[in-house]
């Protein structure tokens, strides 16, 4: 317990996009192993959790931003969200993905750029394992409420690492004064077990009604 692993100390010290993508290129075959049994890694099911306390219409539409493997898309199944679209820049973890016959649609996109994706299009938005160091950045946020419906629910993870050493507070607090987005709820939470490590698990909804 408590300890780092190689390949995700890899992950977290990237210095470049390039770099990062090679660590996913190489991890993706056994990241769902690696997460699942040797980790302990339960956020997935947990945000997704989340995510379905606070949906309040039926078959809704979720997308899974910085989808990775698919662990999320599992997640979203198993509670009975049955039409999920992901987004992740690495083109091994999405092929993955595509594998396990869970996303609609899946699109290769960085997360830190502008999504071509339709405003107001997804009636949920989960995003877990990506807000994190030398992943996305806080502002990729603003894109994620933008894609999301009036009345719609973010759930999402920020490893506590990234949360203290970046704005994410006073984003989150910005948005809220301005209109732009409700903090509906956020706590401390367990993130990864083998590492004893912690996030924050945020849930935001955009304001106003379908």
């Amino acid at each position: 317990m408590g300890k780092i692993t190689k390949v995700h100390a890899q992950a977290l010290s990237a210095h470049s996009t390039d770099a990062l993508l090679a660590v996913y290129d190489e991890w993706a075959a056994r990241y769902d192993h690696d997460l699942t049994e040797e980790w302990g890694y339960s956020t997935p099911a947990r945000v997704v959790d989340f995510l379905c306390q606070y949906l309040n219409q039926s078959n809704p539409l979720v997308l899974d931003a910085g989808c990775g493997t698919g662990l999320v898309g599992v997640a979203l199944a198993n509670a009975g969200v049955a039409r999920v679209e992901g987004i992740d820049f690495s083109g091994a973890m999405l092929r993955e993905a595509a594998g396990k016959k869970i996303y609609r649609q899946l699109h290769c996109l960085d997360m830190n750029d502008d999504l071509p994706l339709a405003s107001g299009r997804y009636d949920g938005v989960t995003c877990v394992g990506t807000f994190t160091t030398a992943h996305v950045q806080p502002k990729a946020l603003y894109e994620l409420v933008r894609v999301t419906r009036p009345g719609g629910i973010l759930s999402f993870s920020v490893r506590i690492e990234y949360w203290n050493a970046t704005h994410f507070r006073s984003l989150l607090t910005a948005m809220d004064v301005a209109g732009a987005a409700v903090l509906e709820e956020v706590r401390t939470e367990p993130y990864v077990d083998s590492e004893g490590s912690k996030c924050k698990l945020v849930v935001l909804r955009v304001p106003g009604e379908a």
